[in-house]
């Protein structure tokens, strides 16, 4: 691969997610026609017709990541797209001097200059989730930026320093070992970590830039429009990116799904800037094309489904036969038989996303039941250790901390 200049944009996905990927790059290179642009295909490599010689495909087997494949063991999807995130761009500085990272459902609306990034001044940059406190109780809340971190990392920028090396270092071993996405034992994939690096290290900053990473968590208090500027945010501020997260591509007027501040039709001016995205997925189909979009690392080679289970138990396995295997994918290798001993293969096919809370409704009757469960466990054991048992099961309810089950 060669790379022609000092100052490169990349993001990651896996091939389920190259045409959002390939959309996120048009739309950067129409502001920055000269940047390079590099996209790291997390997935098994395949065929890929990609008619655009300015975009570059890095294969993430090719990256050198430590224990790669055991990663994609353990890690799902999302887990392993975002551990591989700081230590790609560690990779990437070694040739250029700026180094941004867009998540693959961003559009770019604007040329985002080190200046704005703020990187002539700070060595790493991020930006927050919000910059206000919301009101009211509808999701997101305060609460869930405790649960999943104060700052969003679809998007970082790093330039070339010993302090930026540093930082990318320490957050790359944290996602080598803990990129789990597991909220209730603080662990939020590679983004909570940055909340400790913001104390931890020299040289970061923290954007207040509105116009940067709009998106649903702060619509709030960032109003969109077209001016003879181009689009502003609150009518002053360039709009650089919008974050279109949990996109609902077949809803016109939808904001997100992962959200009940803003029902359908009622932000029409994120409609207007949707749109405009929807126009850069509609090239990005006629530039990119996947004959197989299905994830490698979702089975084994014979195509036995890998469990959510199976991935968790793996994680923590202390028997040194399971985790000798450099490759635990293969058929009948000693992961493939620790899973078909305990029965950990899974009956359904892989699953590409996490659940979220607007999930309950569709278990209602179940949720009942369990409750139901509950009570009687409260009145068999009396509320002091009801208490201590809720407590315990707070704690053993992550596979993460069931090390003892085999």
């Amino acid at each position: 691969m060669t790379y022609t200049n000092n100052y490169v944009i990349f993001t990651a996905c896996s091939a389920n997610y190259l045409c959002k990927a390939v959309a996120m790059a048009l739309s950067a290179l129409d502001h920055h026609p000269d940047v390079d642009l590099i996209i790291l295909v997390v997935d098994g490599k395949r065929q890929v017709a990609l008619d655009d010689s300015r975009i570059k495909l890095l294969w993430a087997e090719d990256l050198g990541f430590p224990g790669y494949f055991k990663a994609a063991f353990k890690y799902n999807i999302i887990e392993l797209n975002t551990a591989l995130k700081p230590f790609a761009a560690q990779h990437l500085l070694s040739t250029y001097d700026r180094v941004i990272y867009l998540d693959p459902d961003v559009c770019v609306f604007a040329e985002l200059t080190s200046d704005r990034l703020g990187l002539d001044v700070y060595d790493a940059v991020f930006t927050p989730h919000t910059l206000s406190p919301y009101p009211g109780n509808e999701r997101p809340c305060d609460r869930d930026l405790l649960r999943f971190g104060s700052c969003n990392l679809g998007f970082f920028g790093v330039r070339r320093s010993d302090s930026a090396i540093s930082m990318l270092s320490w957050w790359h071993e944290r996602c080598l070992s803990e990129c789990f996405y597991e909220p209730h034992l603080g662990l939020g994939v590679d983004q909570k970590w940055i909340d400790l690096a913001l104390s931890y290290f020299k040289g970061i900053g923290v954007l207040r830039d509105i116009g940067l990473n709009v998106a649903f968590w702060n619509l709030h208090e960032r109003n969109l429009s077209l001016t003879d500027l181009g689009w502003q945010v609150n009518h002053d501020t360039p709009l650089g990116f919008v974050h279109f997260s949990s996109f609902v591509e077949s809803n016109l007027l939808a904001v997100a799904d992962k959200q009940t501040r803003y029902p359908s039709g009622s932000r029409l001016d994120f409609t207007e800037v949707a749109n405009i995205y929807r126009r850069y997925l509609k090239r990005a189909r006629l530039v990119v094309n996947v004959i197989d979009t299905t994830y490698t690392y979702g089975q084994f080679e014979d195509g036995s489904v890998v469990s959510p289970a199976l991935r968790r138990f793996y994680a923590v396995c202390k028997q040194p036969e399971v985790l000798a295997a450099p490759n635990p994918f293969l058929k009948q290798g000693p992961v493939y038989k620790f899973a078909c001993k305990h029965r950990l293969l899974s009956r359904k096919r892989p699953s590409t996303s996490h659940l979220n809370f607007k999930v309950q409704a569709q278990y209602s009757t179940q949720m009942r039941v369990i409750k139901y469960l509950f009570r009687a466990l409260l009145i068999l054991f009396g509320s002091d250790r009801y208490f201590s048992l809720m407590r315990y099961l707070a704690f053993y309810s992550s596979l993460l901390n069931q090390s003892d089950m085999f």
